[in-house]
């Protein structure tokens, strides 16, 4: 038991040892207060909002990193790094075209950094830019509709602002986040009163544009009498499960309830409801579907995808289709990205509030609407319906 001090004592001087040993191998040493070389031959491509630096790097065998820091026009510090097997960094969030300094710095593994080098770069027109550049904003039934272009796909959240008692004190609307190539947003819910609007773009660096001022009156937009609604049964339409009928679409219970309509999960083609919307045709501006929650999850089972919304004037029993017109194209995009099986509270929040697609604006009336599930989210065709309702104009 005595002889126990002593082994470990031996055992950590080996240790010692072998690291230093295994140190000198590698050509590395530790606490290293020598700076590395610096960077050379640097180039830079100037881009969109950002600008890539190339450079060949210094000859120090305990090399680490390069890093570039660099403040942008908000004010907001920056530091970008890239490992020694790359002989490039890129340096973003820029907001304007002017001329900035970037230093780089080689960095060894003590985390000792070489003198700077200045490198000057001149970004391209930013995404935020672009995306401000083209904003196109008009009133629409129920609200306003926001379109514009983001060709380089950048982050970017447009702010919109509404002075809601004409008093010039600004409250915010839902922010629009995207990084779609084509923006195209509706926001609703707005009384068909003349108000002013504002609208500025922002990225993830914080950045924002000018403001863009307007003045603008909703059409009136209304929620279509769903006592009206009634089932068109067509003979190619999906059967039901469980007892069910389309009707319990409208007819239904909202609070994630038993019964609900539920089609045939053995169908091996893609389902079809059909139903007529009143006695005639109307001009739809919107159409929202609320799935049933399967345990705590929205995207999941029956819930659907991928789907499409048909429209008629003149439909037959036989169910056939050069009879309807394709009107809606829909995907359910569930926010967080998780895989199957997975949400968080995001998630819920979207599920909860059911799944919101607009029409555009030049669909003629329509009476009849018919449903086709292309996808659910395990990949078949069968559906789960809680409630849809409709919104429409004269």
């Amino acid at each position: 038991m005595k002889k126990q001090p002593e082994i470990i004592i031996t055992l950590l001087l080996l240790t010692v040892i072998w690291s230093c040993k295994k140190e000198d191998l590698n050509g590395l040493k530790e606490n290293n207060g020598t700076p590395p070389g610096v960077v050379t031959n640097v180039s830079v491509q100037n881009e969109n909002g950002a600008a890539t630096i190339s450079y060949s790097l210094p000859k120090d065998e305990d090399l680490l990193y390069v890093k570039a820091v660099y403040e942008l026009a908000n004010g907001t510090k920056r530091e970008v790094k890239s490992s020694y097997y790359s002989n490039q960094l890129r340096v973003a969030g820029f907001s304007d075209t002017l001329k900035h300094t970037v230093q780089l710095f080689a960095v060894n593994r003590s985390e000792v950094a070489s003198a700077p080098v200045d490198v000057e770069v001149q970004p391209l027109v930013s995404p935020m830019q672009l995306v401000y550049r083209n904003l196109n904003v008009r009133a629409t039934a129920g609200g306003i509709r926001i379109r514009s272009l983001n060709q380089f796909k950048g982050d970017v959240v447009i702010v919109p602002l509404i002075d809601s008692l004409n008093n010039g004190e600004w409250v915010s609307l839902d922010n629009i986040y995207t990084s779609d190539s084509l923006i195209a947003v509706s926001i609703r819910g707005l009384a068909p009163v003349q108000r002013k609007f504002a609208f500025f773009v922002r990225d993830r660096w914080l950045n924002r544009t000018d403001t863009l001022f307007t003045t603008l009156t909703p059409a009136k937009e209304v929620m279509i009498d769903r006592s009206n609604f009634f089932a068109y049964q067509c003979d190619n339409d999906t059967k039901m499960s469980f007892g069910t009928t389309v009707d319990l679409m409208w007819k239904g219970l909202f609070n994630n309830e038993w019964p609900c309509t539920y089609t045939d999960e053995s169908s091996g083609v893609p389902t079809t409801l059909t139903w007529g919307i009143g006695p005639a045709p109307v001009k739809l501006t919107r159409f929202n579907l609320l799935t049933r929650r399967e345990g705590s999850l929205y995207y999941s089972k029956g819930s659907p995808r991928r789907f499409e919304i048909y429209g008629s004037n003149d439909p037959t029993h036989d169910g056939d289709w050069s009879k309807w017109t394709k009107i809606l194209t829909c995907e359910v995009i569930k926010p967080s990205g998780l895989p199957l099986g997975q949400e968080n509270n995001a998630d819920a929040a979207a599920g909860s509030a059911g799944f919101s697609f607009d029409f555009d604006e030049d669909t003629p009336p329509y009476r009849y609407l018919r449903l086709k599930c292309l996808q659910n989210w395990v990949g078949s065709y069968f559906i789960v319906i809680q409630n849809m309702s409709v919104w429409g104009t004269n």
